[in-house]
């Protein structure tokens, strides 16, 4: 077998219980809410297995949505491999996280989008998801669960990321995932961060690692890189998207993709229901866009970048969020060679009037944003 499936991302259920302004699922799609049946995901699991996976990371919508979700986890454990949540924490009820404690998953990921509860309870359309999620953090650290806190970012809650990490600082909190939101799902594009803050927020990581390293471990995700000196220095080197060929998704209605972030359905290499994980997986002809690479798919400046064939255009979902493209923006050997597209993209300071406009069309800003708010 030549490519070794190391980690599945499972998108376990459709249902949330947030309903997210940058959400790349979009969980509202009403076609998609056919879940697999708890005895499907057992012979899944069970295949994965057979394919020599070591961790599965249960996501959603959320992963607590669904009823069956310790019996999933008790199994993939039951078969040797590692088990991981990716939660916004509204469901971590005292009698979940008894099942959480008895299960001991090697990390629980929770989201936290802002430090101010204002920023984040609007980010996730929730009140009170936010003073949920510090009460989870400490809930989960007391039952002594690794707790990894993962932050997306936009135009709207780029002034919080100083603020984040003071917060997770002050939480003793040491995993911490930060990545910036691109256009899919209900993500509306003129909300992504500028290549501008792209630039900033990787010097972020950088002086995080190099002045916190003893208290906060944060990676840039995949989305952070890619070929620059300043990049190394932040993530070492990039040996390009690893979906189809170490990492995999697999949707609550048995969809599968090399990541689940790559919402095409183009991307859409099978079902469980209809073949096996271990048929899709060991098909050649799958996952032909980085299996078969070759550096003219790419398009734009990617293209006839010099390091085209390691790289492959960066994180994939990022590179062809742009229907009919592979170019990745935000990169950092890019920036560093040719400079920012253009003078919007240049800036990083907006108006709290300017970014009201962007989110507004989903829905109106509070009061509080415009009373706090300091670019």
């Amino acid at each position: 077998m030549r490519y070794k499936l190391e980690q599945v991302v499972w998108e376990i259920t459709w249902k949330c219980n947030a309903k997210c302004i940058h959400c790349g699922s979009d969980c509202i799609s009403i076609e998609k809410q056919n879940e697999l049946s708890t005895a499907e995901c057992l012979d899944v699991i069970a295949d994965l297995k057979q394919l020599g996976t070591e961790i599965i990371f249960l996501a959603g919508g959320d992963p607590l949505c669904r009823k069956d979700f310790g019996t999933l986890a008790a199994a993939i454990k039951s078969h040797g491999m590692k088990v991981a949540f990716i939660s916004n924490g509204l469901g971590l009820t005292d009698d979940n996280l008894a099942v959480i404690k008895a299960i001991d998953p090697v990390a629980f990921g929770l989201s936290l989008d802002a430090a101010e509860a204002y920023m984040h309870d609007y980010i996730r359309s929730r009140k009170g998801c936010f003073d949920n999620v510090i009460s989870s953090i400490k809930k989960l650290q007391d039952m002594g669960v690794e707790v990894s806190i993962v932050s997306t970012i936009h135009k709207l809650n780029y002034s919080q990321i100083p603020k984040i990490r003071e917060l997770l600082l002050d939480l003793g909190v040491r995993y911490w995932q930060m990545q910036y939101a691109d256009f899919i799902g209900r993500m509306p594009p003129e909300a992504m961060v500028t290549e501008a803050q792209f630039w900033e927020m990787a010097k972020f990581v950088l002086d995080t690692k190099q002045n916190y390293s003893d208290k906060i471990d944060l990676t840039g995700a995949d989305v952070t890189g890619y070929m620059s000196d300043f990049a190394m220095a932040i993530q070492g080197r990039w040996y390009g998207c690893q979906a189809g060929m170490k990492v995999l998704g697999i949707g609550s209605d048995g969809t599968v993709r090399g990541c689940l972030s790559q919402q095409f359905d183009r991307y859409i290499e099978g079902n469980v229901r209809e073949r096996s994980i271990i048929d899709i997986w060991n098909d050649p002809d799958k996952f032909k866009y980085n299996r078969h690479f070759d550096c003219s798919m790419l398009t734009g400046y990617c293209k006839d970048c010099r390091y085209s064939g390691v790289c492959r255009g960066g994180c994939t979902v990022a590179a062809t969020a742009r229907e009919g493209q592979r170019c990745n923006p935000y990169c950092l050997y890019k920036i560093e060679t040719e400079g920012y597209s253009n003078m919007e993209q240049a800036r990083t300071l907006f108006s709290a009037e300017e970014i009201a406009n962007l989110y507004n069309p989903i829905r109106k800003l509070p009061k509080e944003f415009y009373k706090k708010y300091s670019p």
